[in-house]
């Protein structure tokens, strides 16, 4: 006797968007900053900071980023502040992360260059990020 049994599942709509190298979370390696950056299918992005000195203080960034070949620049739209009397603080904004970035993915680790902006003149940069893998 052969049993067939087939089972179904709806599949939410972002679980089929196009994913690229960069999809996934990435912890900053060792600044003064704790750094994580998402990447979410659909080309969104979040970058989440805060200051080791500073634990109740954090900033949230959201926007949406584009890769072509190795170059990735990020469009930022949302900054959410939490200041370190627990307010919340949501404000619309319109500037480039990654300026002129370059990045690459060996071994779980991102490396990003890109350019800052200090007062004086534009400023070589580079960062790298570990990959933050999901364990179920």
């Amino acid at each position: 006797m052969l049993s067939l049994t087939m089972l179904s599942c709806k599949k939410n709509a972002e679980e089929n968007l196009p994913k690229d190298a960069l999809t996934g979370a990435w912890q900053e390696i060792a600044t003064g900053y704790n750094r994580v950056l998402i990447f979410d299918p659909g080309n969104k992005i979040t970058i989440l900071v805060r200051m080791s000195q500073n634990v109740d203080w954090s900033l949230k960034l959201t926007g949406k980023y584009t890769v072509d070949g190795d170059n990735l620049t990020a469009k930022i739209t949302e900054q959410t502040e939490r200041q370190s009397s627990g307010a919340l603080i949501t404000t619309p904004v319109n500037f480039q992360w990654f300026d002129k970035g370059k990045f690459s993915v060996k071994n779980f680790v991102l490396t990003i260059n890109y350019k800052t902006y200090p007062a004086d003149a534009p400023v070589d940069t580079e960062s790298k990020f570990n990959k933050i893998i999901p364990i179920d």
